[in-house]
C-alpha cells in the first residue's frame, strides 16, 4: 500500500523485488532492485540497504520526481487505484461473472 501511496503524491518508489510491488512497479514509477537471499542475515541486509541506497542517490541526483517518474506516478494512480478505477473493475468483473 505504501508504494501506491507514494504514486497517488507524484512520489516514484524504491524497494525490493518481491512480494506485492512486483505486480505494479514498473520502470515508469519506481524502481525495484534484486533481494538477495541472505537477506536475513546481517551482510546480505547490508548489501541489500546498500542497492536501495544507491537507488535512492540516484533518483535525487536525476530529480526522479520532478522531472521524470513522477509526472507519471499520479495518472497511473488514478487510472489503476482510484474509487472509480476499482468500481468500474468490479463492475467489469461483474458483469462477465453473470453471463
Amino acid at each position: 500500500m505504501v508504494f501506491i501511496e507514494c504514486a497517488a503524491c507524484g512520489t516514484p518508489t524504491i524497494g525490493a523485488r518481491s512480494g506485492g510491488p512486483v505486480e505494479f512497479v514498473t520502470d515508469d514509477i519506481g524502481v525495484l532492485v534484486d533481494e538477495v537471499d541472505n537477506w536475513k542475515e546481517e551482510a546480505g541486509a547490508k548489501k541489500l540497504g546498500e542497492s536501495v541506497a544507491e537507488q535512492v542517490s540516484k533518483a535525487l541526483k536525476e530529480d526522479w520526481k520532478g522531472k521524470t517518474m513522477g509526472k507519471k506516478c499520479v495518472p497511473f494512480v488514478t487510472a489503476s487505484y482510484s474509487t472509480s478505477a476499482q468500481c468500474s473493475s468490479m463492475l467489469r468483473n461483474m458483469r462477465k461473472w453473470s453471463r
